[in-house]
């Protein structure tokens, strides 16, 4: 299935270096989905249950 943006009406790329942080902490780049053309971004649904949800927790100390 083929993601558009919703401003450009243009296909979204997947890409795997979308810049994250935390607080003051800069995270590894995650995966997900940007615009060529107005470079909106979305994170991977995975990746933030798999990946950012583990982290956080390790984060605050939860």
């Amino acid at each position: 299935m083929e993601w558009k943006c919703f401003n450009c009406k243009v296909d979204m790329e997947e890409v795997d270096d979308i810049k994250i942080a935390y607080k003051d902490l800069d995270l590894p780049d995650a995966t997900g989905l940007r615009c060529p053309n107005c470079g909106l971004t979305f994170l991977d649904g995975e990746f933030v249950v798999n990946e950012l949800n583990s982290a956080e927790t390790m984060l605050e100390g939860k």
